[in-house]
């Protein structure tokens, strides 16, 4: 019980028990002491080994213990590294209580861990130290008696006789101070020994680097002599074979100069009738659009008949149906000219619901009473405008494609004309892939002048009659802007007045527009 008592002392009590010098009389100075103190901390002892065990000295290096938290996993010569850059090789590691024990020597350097630090091996994981232990041994005894703060002497005693205790004290007196010397001088060789094998390790490590670089500069300026001489190889054999390759990289060039030809007129085709679909899909909605208003308008104006059926007199039936007659021819009149800008689907449904409406008009015309006659011009001279508004914006429409149409094919005459222009000039294969290139080159700028920009009376508008008609009127950038809107909304020059719309013309710079796009058809 009083063995394990020593044992657990704390290790600053430890260090102050073997710091002392057990015989003051031999008058060492405080140097030695303190160097022998770091020789005993840094040996591994076993409790209550024997006193000449723990004077003796391992030949290897100084080994160290600390309790890690964590899920790190080390292997005996595992090198253990720190978030500090510390190193150190491993000894041994249990995984039950975590304990590791490390050495350090010239090849790991001797810098030290601190508790906190962050550390890992190969084979993954990574812990925390969270204490160093210090094995120190003592000799197994009963007690210690007689600490002082300046000893003269310290005696422990034995569980042995006191007699024999004191002759074995005795007879290593001597040997003590001998092997602690003869200790410290072995460690302190090591260390010189350790010095000098790592300033000889950084020498050899400083050679071989200088040496790799000198082999690497030599490889790379090798390589760049093979690399040249490679090169001068290769432009002879190019040079040698350039006159059979150029008939083929001519002909090659030519080939893929017609497949780019196809290719943008085909690309030039789908264009065309992605935006045909489109124009048609827009009249579509737009007569549908159109037909909802009409729908509209009649049952308003079938309310107002209804309206006035209560103070309308009987009109004579001669009247009635010249009335009805004029306006069924009139209804004719209208549907065929909006069937020449619509599809047959809008036809369709103008013709059923016009028929509904005038089975409708009949029956009712038979009880209705007379209406006045003033009331009755101005609903139908109402309903009349209604129809030319429609028939305005169809024929807008339809004047707008078939300026694209003609675009188009303004289009495709370029093309044409390109591939004749080329044919025309008759040149060699060797320089027919130059000429094409700035045959391409004329033709994209004619394209960029040719770009559509909308339509309007009729006239195609594209941007080099849009800039020069711009440069001759005066127009503002923000005339073009609300030009470009109106012409995209379809109300361009339709609807009135102007400047309710945005674009800030009159009918009279509406007119000197017009008139500069039909003198640049």
């Amino acid at each position: 019980m009083k063995n394990n008592f020593i044992i657990g002392l704390n290790p600053a009590l430890l260090i102050c028990l073997i710091s002392i010098n057990v015989f003051a009389e031999d008058n060492l100075d405080e140097s030695l002491l303190q160097e022998n103190l770091e020789i005993v901390i840094n040996e591994e002892y076993k409790p209550c080994s024997d006193q000449s065990e723990s004077n003796s000295l391992e030949n290897n290096s100084p080994t160290s213990a600390m309790i890690l938290t964590g899920n790190a996993i080390f292997i005996k010569g595992d090198v253990v590294i720190s978030s500090r850059n510390a190193r150190a090789i491993t000894s041994s590691f249990d995984k039950d209580s975590n304990k590791l024990i490390y050495y350090q020597n010239a090849t790991t350097g001797f810098k030290s861990f601190l508790i906190d630090d962050k550390i890992s091996g190969k084979n993954g994981g990574i812990s925390s130290i969270k204490e160093f232990v210090y094995d120190l041994i003592v000799p197994c005894s009963e007690s210690i008696v007689s600490i002082e703060d300046n000893p003269e002497q310290m005696i422990f005693i034995f569980a042995d006789s006191d007699a024999a205790n004191k002759a074995r004290i005795a007879a290593q007196q001597m040997m003590a101070e001998i092997e602690r010397e003869i200790a410290l001088a072995a460690f302190q060789q090591k260390l010189e020994d350790e010095r000098a094998a790592a300033a000889a390790s950084t020498a050899v490590y400083q050679s071989k680097l200088a040496r790799e670089a000198e082999m690497a500069a030599r490889m790379a300026e090798l390589m760049v002599e093979k690399e040249i001489a490679a090169f001068e190889a290769k432009l002879l054999a190019d040079q040698a074979s350039d006159e059979l390759m150029a008939e083929i990289e001519r002909e090659t060039a030519l080939a893929a100069f017609q497949q780019k030809l196809e290719d943008e007129r085909a690309d030039a085709a789908a264009s065309t009738a992605v935006y045909q679909s489109k124009v048609a899909r827009d009249a579509e909605i737009a007569a549908r659009m159109a037909q909802l208003e009409t729908e509209k308008e009649i049952a308003a104006f079938e309310a107002k008949l209804l309206a006035d059926e209560a103070s309308a007199e009987m009109m004579a039936e001669i009247e009635r149906e010249m009335a009805l007659a004029a306006f069924q021819q009139k209804l004719a009149d209208e549907k065929a000219a909006a069937a020449a800008a619509t599809a047959a689907y809008r036809d369709s449904l103008i013709e059923a619901e016009l028929a509904a409406f005038e089975a409708q008009l009949e029956a009712e015309l038979a009880a209705q009473q007379m209406m006045a006659e003033i009331e009755r011009e101005m609903a139908l001279a109402a309903f009349q405008q209604k129809l030319e508004d429609e028939r305005a914006a169809a024929a807008a429409a339809t004047a707008a494609y078939r300026a694209k149409l003609i675009y188009d094919q303004r289009v495709s005459k370029i093309l044409d004309d390109l591939l004749l222009k080329l044919d025309e000039y008759k040149l060699s294969s060797e320089f027919q892939p130059t000429i094409a290139v700035e045959l391409i080159k004329e033709a994209s700028s004619k394209l960029l002048d040719e770009e559509f920009v909308g339509a309007i009376s009729g006239e195609i508008v594209t941007v080099a009659i849009h800039d020069f008609c711009k440069a001759n009127l005066g127009l503002s950038e923000k005339n073009i802007e609300l030009f470009k809107k109106a012409l995209t909304g379809g109300y361009l020059y339709n609807v009135g007045p102007e400047v309710t719309n945005g674009t800030e013309f009159s009918a009279n710079r509406w007119q000197e527009y017009i008139d500069c796009v039909g003198s640049k058809r």
